[in-house]
């Protein structure tokens, strides 16, 4: 009858002692981490310098903030049950008024090969327009007129534009008329 129950002692000091061998290796093993250099895709990092370049006389650009942080809903409402269903899912960028310190808008990029009217960004669209929040939407690109941008968002968020731009950007054929060879006459490829 002792021997019956030996394998179950077997394999419940083997589980004892490797939860003890796992909490001392967590314990004082030494911290490792890295920097992770790319916090953006390149598409959305494209469009954050843009979009930092258009408004930040005004508003400060906020990357990656999730939905949860942004929208505060009344306990135990329909709003409530969304949020936590769409905990995970952040907003792209969220406009922040400098002086006023408020939320102004969101912004969302939607990818390349993905439609506008998808269900995914149904939910998003509903839960901003129950908190009044102005929502933007961006298809990806490499490239916007700035200055277009710029416009449309502090149309959207109510800031008003004062006087002209510090910047002027060239759009991008007139960029590259501009642009300069550089020859290295070192180089054996010239």
């Amino acid at each position: 009858m002792l021997l019956d129950s030996f394998p179950l002692v077997l394999s419940g000091s083997v589980m004892v002692i490797t939860a003890i061998a796992w909490y001392l290796w967590l314990t004082f093993s030494p911290f490792k981490a890295k920097t992770n250099t790319l916090l953006f895709e390149q598409d959305k990092r494209a469009f954050f310098g843009q979009l930092d370049i258009a408004v930040r006389s005004h508003l400060m650009v906020l990357p990656s903030l999730p939905v949860g942080d942004v929208l505060e809903p009344d306990k135990f409402s329909r709003t409530a049950v969304a949020l936590s269903i769409k905990r995970n899912r952040r907003f792209d960028f969220v406009l922040y008024h400098r002086k006023k310190m408020q939320v102004c808008c969101v912004i969302n990029l939607i990818p390349y090969n993905t439609k506008p009217n998808a269900q995914k960004f149904r939910l998003i669209r509903q839960l901003c327009a129950a908190a009044e929040l102005p929502l933007l939407e961006y298809d990806m690109k490499p490239w916007r007129d700035v200055n277009e941008l710029r416009r449309t968002v502090l149309s959207t968020c109510g800031c008003e534009e004062e006087g002209t731009p510090e910047y002027e950007l060239l759009t991008p054929t007139e960029a590259m008329a501009e642009a300069e060879v550089i020859v290295d006459p070192q180089c054996p490829m010239a």
